[in-house]
């Protein structure tokens, strides 16, 4: 599973209802959903390689390569999911921090691991701007994430922001996979469980499943 050639594992969840990944985990639970919310254009379900628990993703339907490259519509429409995701996790959890590793056109640029376009939503307040300045100078401040997505199209980029309207972006046509990964987990204090391959191979000895249902309980609660 995590080795072979395999299709975007967003694009067989779209198609399936259940990731790869979800389906190792949950496989004798048929009743075990993995999506969260739906729209037209967007899914959102818990993250399976929680940097926090109740780390969730934004998913779009289409496979594009970035947010930056969705069309006026649906980027209004992924405003309305991502305020309905944020209140929920909210709710069970605090304040909000959010990026996005912004590829361009499927090269898995600026740290793409997955270049299916996806915005990692994960419960906590996290100042990762003075990690990012060090590698990254020309980082800008921006008044919204809509803001980053109109200035970074057709280019690689980061985008990370928190609550309430705290965003940056900067160009990255060269970064480590998984960069904002890796600097959220230092932040949150796992450093070692940035990588979400990783944290697939030792699911049981991390308790992911466990991390995931208490997720969904909170979040349905």
């Amino acid at each position: 599973m995590l080795d072979g050639a395999l299709e975007c594992p967003f694009c067989v969840l779209i198609s399936d209802g259940r990731s790869p990944v979800w389906e190792h985990l949950f496989r004798a639970d048929s009743g075990a959903d993995e999506v969260i919310l739906r729209s037209r254009s967007f899914l959102v379900v818990l993250d399976t390689a929680p940097l926090a628990e109740g780390h969730m993703l934004i998913i779009t339907e289409s496979h594009v390569s970035s947010l930056a490259a969705l069309s006026k519509s649906e980027r209004d429409e992924l405003d309305s999911v991502k305020r309905d995701a944020e209140s929920l996790l909210r709710k069970a959890y605090g304040p909000i921090s959010y990026f996005e590793h912004g590829a361009e056109r499927f090269a898995r640029h600026a740290g793409a691991c997955i270049d299916h376009a996806h915005l990692h939503l994960v419960p906590g307040d996290f100042d990762i701007l003075p990690y990012v300045a060090r590698d990254y100078p020309e980082v800008e401040s921006f008044a919204s994430y809509e803001g980053v997505l109109e200035s970074f199209a057709g280019r690689p980029y980061l985008m990370f922001g928190r609550e309430p309207d705290q965003v940056f972006g900067v160009h990255a046509p060269a970064c480590a996979t998984q960069y904002l990964r890796r600097v959220v987990s230092h932040a949150t204090g796992s450093r070692t469980l940035w990588s979400w391959r990783d944290c697939v191979r030792w699911a049981d000895a991390l308790s992911i499943r466990d991390q995931l249902i208490n997720a969904r309980n909170k979040l349905a609660g």
